[in-house]
């Protein structure tokens, strides 16, 4: 946050911006929705002073070409997918292969093998990964579940005559996706699937809050 500040303090002088440095786009693009509304915080109180000491129409200006550069640069992704095929896998690779501080996946099934070896990588790269799945699949021939736990994910399934039948996951606590999409091949190649994948704040934060109370609900796998 301090680089980003210094930048845009820096450029209070300038008459018209010149291209964003790369790093200063890095650091906005890693900022969430909290993270920015404090980085603004911080730049409204700088043009209060910068007005104070000198011209106050200047600093509105620098204002609000800062807060539009924010805007410009912030982070959103907002893509509807569907199978068969291999948009969706491919998506889902991706976004676990961003991932760099934790997965939380809560899908009924999981038997793709490139999926579940992604998971793999992040939780060899020390992202702390948690899976929500259901209890009579985790056994199946095929399911990659109980692997992953033995190889150290944490895993939960549910002790029921039912289904946990959810098929969603938040990354990073920033990136949502949700849909029909089992973790399978069937599922990439013979169905009609669909997954949504999402920045959007609420929605983000309404799947992390149900992914929290299925995580104290459900049971650590035997």
């Amino acid at each position: 946050m301090k680089h980003i500040i210094e930048h845009f303090v820096g450029c209070f002088e300038v008459e018209n911006y010149h291209e964003m440095p790369a790093d200063i786009i890095t650091r906005l693009n890693a900022l969430d929705r909290a993270q920015r509304g404090e980085l603004k915080i911080s730049l409204f109180n700088r043009a209060k002073v910068l007005g104070y000491n000198g011209d106050g129409l200047k600093a509105v200006r620098w204002l609000e070409n800062s807060f539009a550069e924010i805007e410009k640069h912030t982070f959103r992704m907002h893509e509807v997918l569907f199978s068969p095929g291999k948009d969706i896998p491919e998506n889902i690779a991706f976004l676990l292969d961003q991932a760099k501080d934790n997965i939380d996946v809560c899908v009924f099934t999981i038997s793709d093998r490139k999926l579940s070896e992604k998971v793999l990588d992040a939780h060899r790269r020390g992202v702390k990964v948690r899976i929500i799945s259901d209890d009579r699949k985790t056994y199946d021939q095929g399911s990659q579940v109980y692997g992953l736990f033995k190889a150290g994910i944490s895993v939960k399934i549910d002790h029921s005559k039912y289904h946990m039948h959810h098929k969603f996951g938040v990354i990073d606590n920033r990136i949502a996706f949700s849909g029909s999409y089992n973790w399978t091949y069937t599922a990439s190649k013979h169905n009609q699937e669909n997954l949504i994948i999402t920045t959007n704040f609420d929605i983000v934060r309404q799947l992390g809050a149900e992914f929290e109370k299925l995580w104290e609900e459900m049971y650590v796998i035997q």
